[in-house]
């Protein structure tokens, strides 16, 4: 079996200690070009398909990054853009955006951690949309479609046309507590994660402030727990993105099938109790009316289930290799608001990274 070809990353930075700084970071992961310039950017472009390029704002030849990562967009338009400033303007992002249709930005002054993360995450989007972009253009070619043509006429049922080509939706894991006949389709779709079929950040954030407004009014505790999938970036990367995606989705269902009360065994109706994808690799569990231990539970009970996977299913061998991280924060034990409670279970998380990975930790107050 061949090994997985490393996604290739161009980096452009006129700074020569900076370049060589970010070289050795993303080196160990991917296969990284550089560039002094944007002339000599335009070169590495011109004789390499690139996955993603980084770019600093200030290249010191006159051109700026955007405008290099707007040449980008139209010599190699899959290859993420990335762009590395230390603007926090609103303007500026908003030109990065509609200019150069730059995908991610990471803010001077950045930790190694967080250039991995960015370039990762970058990586995969990237590779997400070549592959749809395929999958468009093979739809399009069955069905006799081609750039140019008119759209063809619709067939009556039965037809061969009508029958050329079938879609299957997948299933989305089962989310409790809210009435899917009574949402809207297009507002279903608007609140989900594409890849696991959980909510989304956005939909989490309103999920955990009603969660709030109702623990408060009723005094009752709320819990959150954010699961962080272990060593997600090297499975990635050596297993290849298909493959890490399928991990997410098996590890998404089990957060689902698990979340019950630990007394009746049943989901609770509650609707801003929920699951969703926080982070790339990481979800957000939000317990309502769950005090430090019900949540302690629930969150060792989903470790031990992820560390018996078996994945990929079926091969036998892989029982252990996945496992995940829990961080447990509960209301109003370690915070009051929606922000200091996210807070205090994500530094729960960091801190937890020196004693190794597969464990359940505890929140502390402030």
């Amino acid at each position: 079996m061949s090994e997985p070809v490393a996604a290739k990353v161009l980096v452009v930075e006129d700074n020569r200690t900076m370049l060589a700084l970010m070289q050795y970071y993303l080196s160990k992961d991917f296969t990284v070009f550089l560039a002094r310039s944007a002339e000599e950017a335009l070169e590495v472009l011109q004789r390499e398909q690139l996955h993603a390029v980084v770019s600093d704002q200030n290249l010191g030849d006159g051109l700026m990054g955007v405008d290099l990562l707007k040449r980008v967009a139209e010599l190699q338009p899959h290859a993420a853009r990335i762009l590395v400033t230390a603007s926090t303007k609103l303007e500026d992002a908003q030109k990065a955006i509609n200019e150069a249709r730059v995908n991610h930005f990471l803010t001077k002054p950045f930790t190694e951690q967080e250039l991995k993360n960015t370039v990762g995450q970058a990586v995969h989007n990237a590779a997400l949309l070549s592959i749809r972009d395929k999958m468009v253009q093979e739809l399009k070619e069955q069905l006799g479609l081609r750039p140019g043509t008119a759209k063809p006429a619709a067939s009556k049922p039965g037809s061969p046309l009508s029958t050329r080509v079938k879609t299957v939706e997948p299933r989305p894991p089962e989310v409790k507590g809210t009435s899917q006949s009574l949402i809207p389709e297009s507002e279903r779709l608007a609140f989900r994660d594409g890849l696991t079929g959980l909510y989304n950040h956005r939909y989490f954030q309103e999920a955990l402030s009603a969660g709030l407004v109702s623990a408060r009014r009723r005094e009752q505790k709320l819990a959150l727990v954010l699961v962080d999938v272990d060593g997600f970036r090297r499975f990635n990367l050596s297993r290849g993105y298909a493959e890490g995606d399928k991990l997410l989705r098996r590890v998404a269902q089990l957060v689902t099938d698990l979340m019950e009360d630990p007394v009746t065994h049943a989901r609770s109706d509650n609707s801003s109790e929920i699951a969703a994808r926080y982070d790339w690799d990481v979800f957000g569990v939000v317990l309502c009316n769950a005090d430090v231990e019900r949540a302690r539970l629930y969150a060792d009970k989903l470790r031990k289930a992820v560390e018996e996977l078996d994945f990929p299913e079926g091969s036998g061998g892989a029982v252990g290799e996945v496992t995940v991280t829990a961080a447990v924060a509960v209301f109003p034990d370690q915070a009051r608001s929606e922000q200091d409670l996210i807070s205090a279970a994500e530094k729960a998380l960091r801190t937890s990274k020196p004693s190794g990975p597969n464990r359940v930790v505890l929140a502390t107050k402030g």
